[in-house]
């Protein structure tokens, strides 16, 4: 299964520092906070309809320690980086139904303004993959565009 393969590629790139591993990131961009998600229009694949398998609904959650980032979506615990040019990654996986799901948000930081007018926003993909182990029906691939924003 090339899922579980790209899986432990993705988590080996995330322990590489906030710029791709060549010096640590000393002053990040302050994304920690809780974010609506919205998700651009689109109708579902067959294969994830099939298997009940949708958009994540709820709060994005995100915590930040340096360069890392720790958080969850709808029960997913997330794990990932932000780069100094304000880019992050967001992976989570989990096994659930019997089967493996894994969440992917990359994208962009936009800080909110000083004066409090605008709010910090979140722009980027989504990408779910789910599979059902001992399941014919092909696996779900489901990418979206996602904007969120800190209420």
């Amino acid at each position: 299964m090339t899922s579980g393969r790209l899986w432990l590629v993705a988590l080996g790139l995330l322990g590489t520092g906030c710029d791709g591993g060549t010096a640590a990131c000393t002053d990040c961009p302050p994304i920690e906070g809780r974010y609506d998600l919205e998700f651009a229009e689109g109708t579902l694949p067959a294969a994830c309809v099939s298997e009940g398998v949708g958009l994540p609904t709820g709060p994005l959650d995100i915590q930040r320690a340096g360069a890392q980032l720790t958080g969850s979506v709808a029960g997913v615990t997330l794990q990932g980086s932000i780069y100094p040019n304000s880019t992050f990654l967001l992976l989570g996986n989990q096994v659930a139904d019997g089967g493996s799901d894994s969440l992917n948000f990359t994208g962009n930081y936009t800080p909110g303004s000083a004066d409090g007018g605008t709010a910090a926003q979140l722009s980027g993909a989504f990408t779910r993959g789910f599979t059902r182990a001992g399941s014919t029906n092909a696996p779900c691939s489901l990418t979206r565009a996602f904007t969120a924003a800190r209420p």
